[in-house]
C-alpha cells in the first residue's frame, strides 16, 4: 500500500514492526506512528516539541481510553495487518494527537499530564464525534465505537 497523504483514513501505510513483537502501547509506540512515512499529521505530532508534553498526551490518552472501554487495554496485539479494523494502540496515539491539537493536556510540574478541558475541538471533529465520549472521532473509528450508543445504569 503506498502512503496517501490526501486520503482521509489515518491508518499508516505500514509499522516495521517484527511479526513476533507485540503492539505496546508507549511514547516510542506513538513516535513510530508518527513517522512522515505511516501518518499525514507526523508535522503536526512534531509541531508539540516537548517529548514530555507528547509522551504526557499518551500516558493520558491512554487512561482515557481504557476507562471508556472500561477494561484495562491490550498491550499484546499482533502488529497491525492491512485491513485491521479495531487496533487499540492506534486509538490511543490519535487521541494523543487530539488532545494536543484541542488544548486538553498541559504538562504539570512534577511531568505528569492534567486533562484541561477548554480546549475546542473543531466544528468538523464536533459533527463526526459521539457526544456520549471524550474519544477523538479517530480514536473512536479504531476502536468500532462510531456511532454507538452507550447505555450506563444508574
Amino acid at each position: 500500500m503506498v502512503f496517501n497523504p490526501f486520503h482521509h483514513s489515518a491508518a499508516p501505510s505500514r509499522i516495521p514492526r517484527s511479526h513476533k513483537e507485540p503492539a505496546m502501547i508507549d511514547f516510542k509506540g506513538a513516535q513510530e506512528y508518527f513517522k512522515a512515512v505511516n501518518h499525514h499529521k507526523a508535522a503536526v505530532w512534531s509541531s508539540f516539541s516537548s517529548s514530555k508534553t507528547r509522551e504526557g498526551a499518551v500516558t493520558a490518552a491512554r487512561r482515557l481510553v481504557a476507562r471508556e472501554l472500561g477494561r484495562p487495554l491490550n498491550d499484546n496485539e499482533p502488529p497491525y495487518r492491512e485491513g485491521d479494523r479495531t487496533r487499540q494502540e492506534f486509538a490511543v496515539y490519535e487521541q494523543a494527537l487530539w488532545m494536543l491539537e484541542n488544548g486538553q493536556i498541559s504538562d504539570a510540574a512534577a511531568g505528569d499530564p492534567v486533562p484541561v478541558l477548554t480546549g475546542r475541538p473543531d466544528a468538523a471533529d464536533r459533527s463526526r464525534a459521539n457526544p456520549n465520549t471524550l474519544l477523538a472521532p479517530e480514536a473512536q473509528r479504531w476502536l468500532s465505537l462510531r456511532n454507538t450508543l452507550t447505555i450506563k445504569g444508574g
